[in-house]
């Protein structure tokens, strides 16, 4: 099974990931958190609605960057 390229907001739990929505948003946006800024989202449709996702790659980088740890079992679905 290969790696998929983008990840959801679950997938973005699988990894690992240990803060809130509201704080990923800041992270992402603040002015405040510039120097630490985590990856921004995209959207796969239009509709302002549309589930947001992250590059695997980006988020991996930002992972590795802030010395947090990847679960090891994040792409067993």
């Amino acid at each position: 099974m290969s790696k998929p390229l983008i990840v959801d907001w679950k997938g973005l739990k699988k990894l690992g990931w240990c803060y809130s929505r509201a704080h990923t948003w800041r992270l992402m946006y603040d002015p405040q958190y510039e120097d630490s800024r985590f990856p921004a989202c995209r959207k796969l449709g239009k509709h302002r609605n549309a589930h947001p996702v992250w590059k695997v790659s980006d988020v991996l980088a930002y992972f590795e960057s802030h010395g947090l740890k990847v679960t090891e079992d994040w792409n067993a679905s």
